[in-house]
């Protein structure tokens, strides 16, 4: 091993011939340390240019050094498929690993929809580090065109399988849901316990909300001081279990009133009449 470049997403990139000097004696025998000194002799000296033959012969040579890509380390992943990011980091096998844009390399990763930020380390001979930090899922945004999975920001997480994420986000539904669903998440995450119990929401009229539970209850928030609302409908649980009596909408849109629905077995109604 002899030495690491860095490069994260502040582009701080460290000079690689001046980290080479102060390492390579120590970690290199004397025949590689020549190839690499008159490799970067070449490709630093600017007034002259280098022909395509001879950058395929140095870049032969240093392959068949061991100076090529063998072993891909990557951290800091939960629901990103590790396997997209192998594809790209794949199409730099072909060159030896002085020659590799790790600038370019970190763009083509960040194109990952999963990707927030990150960064990429190269410790030679043949290693590639990639550490990164993801996107948190927050929400499942249903459109006509389908399902979408949406972070904080509302940036769109381009996922295929949406099965293990059912189970733990919500549905929203509503023209720009998807570029409003944080500030209403962090007002309902307020009660935890109450929220565990919601399914879905429905941006009405870009201007409230709907919250469905998974027990058939509707609570229509007002457009303002919806945190006010929502604490009196947890209220309203605490104290009378409006989840498990029935109800079908509680209605919070007027800050004076709260009006509720109750769901009538007309069925039941009609055999004890007779």
């Amino acid at each position: 091993m002899l030495i690491s470049r860095f490069y994260s997403s502040n582009f701080d990139i460290t000079k690689k011939r001046k980290s080479i000097s102060k390492h390579i004696f120590n970690k290199t025998n004397l025949q590689i340390l020549s190839v690499l000194l008159l490799c970067l002799y070449l490709l630093s000296n600017t007034k002259k240019l280098i022909s395509s033959s001879n950058f395929e012969f140095f870049n032969e040579l240093l392959i068949n050094n061991g100076f090529v890509i063998k072993d891909i380390e990557i951290q800091g992943t939960k629901y990103l498929n590790k396997d997209d990011i192998l594809k790209v980091v794949s199409s730099y096998n072909n060159i030896n690993i002085f020659s590799i844009n790790v600038q370019k390399l970190y763009e083509e990763i960040s194109n990952n929809t999963w990707v927030k930020q990150g960064s990429i380390k190269i410790v030679y001979p043949d290693t590639i580090k990639i550490f990164l930090t993801e996107k948190e899922p927050v929400a499942i945004w249903q459109d006509k065109f389908g399902n979408k999975l949406i972070s904080k920001s509302g940036d769109f997480i381009l996922e295929k399988n949406f099965k293990n994420f059912k189970n733990f986000l919500p549905i929203i539904i509503g023209k720009n849901a998807h570029k409003n669903i944080n500030p209403i998440l962090k007002i309902l995450n307020l009660q935890k316990e109450f929220v565990k119990n919601i399914w879905s929401l429905t941006y009405v009229n870009e201007r409230r909300w709907d919250v469905h539970f998974k027990q058939g209850l509707t609570i229509r928030l007002p457009s303002t001081k919806i945190r006010q609302a929502w604490q009196k409908a947890a209220s309203l649980n605490e104290n009378f279990r409006i989840l498990n009596i029935g109800l079908t909408e509680i209605d919070l849109r007027n800050h004076n009133q709260i009006l509720g629905k109750i769901n009538v077995d007309k069925k039941l109604i009609f055999k004890k009449r007779n």
